[in-house]
């Protein structure tokens, strides 16, 4: 899992084949992302604020946020198959385990285990390190939840369903523009990959969440 193709998950009408069954993508711009810093975090926002950044340090400025929402054959409640913030718009030819400062791929054992991020509050999302550090702040500034940003992402995302899915957009710093773009993962609770995708310069173009893991056909 380490290696995968990614090509096709953001293509209309892929068919994704699951554990739970067959879905059919399709691919929605839900924001920009304002990189103030340019270090990128996935993370569960209301929980886990304080994850680290990836490894790579990215131009800042702002960049297309994706989502490839899945549908099963029934067209039943959609679900988020992949999360994607675009660095480039240069297609990716390989793909590999995002990092973060520390962590080597050469480190994981074949099989044995994986690099990402944990959710107990059924959201990820994608902010730079800066918006993070605001949410961290703020939580320990706070005197009561309903005062945190946490508690006002969590509200927007109960109010946002436009694609049958919580969805969440929020400035966090007015002068700078630092956002956070948060989504409900497919499965909820649980643990979630990150990938890097990479040109044939070996340049990183996009980076993707795996929130519901399949074979793309």
């Amino acid at each position: 899992m380490i290696n995968v193709d990614l090509s096709k998950a953001f293509q209309t009408g892929q068919r994704l084949n699951t554990q739970f069954g067959v879905f059919v993508l399709n691919p929605y711009k839900i924001g920009e992302l304002n990189l103030t810093s340019g270090k990128l975090v996935a993370c569960d926002p209301l929980v886990f604020p304080g994850t680290d950044p990836f490894s790579p340090n990215f131009q800042p400025g702002c960049y297309p946020v994706f989502l490839s929402v899945a549908r099963n054959l029934n067209n039943e409640e959609p679900m988020v198959a992949y999360a994607m913030v675009q660095i480039s718009e240069v297609s990716a030819i390989r793909w590999e385990l995002a990092t973060r400062v520390g962590e080597k791929l050469s480190d994981l054992k074949e099989g044995e285990g994986f690099f990402g991020y944990g959710v107990d509050s059924g959201i990820g999302c994608f902010m730079d390190a800066d918006a993070a550090q605001i949410i961290v702040n703020n939580t320990w500034e706070a005197e009561i939840y309903e005062d945190t940003l946490a508690c006002k992402i969590d509200n927007l995302l109960e109010e946002e369903n436009r694609l049958g899915i919580m969805l969440a957009n929020m400035c966090v710093n007015e002068s700078n523009g630092a956002n956070v773009i948060a989504f409900a993962t497919a499965l909820g609770d649980g643990f979630y990959y990150n990938y890097f995708g990479y040109d044939n310069n070996n340049n990183v173009v996009n980076v993707i969440t795996v929130s519901l893991s399949g074979d793309i056909q």
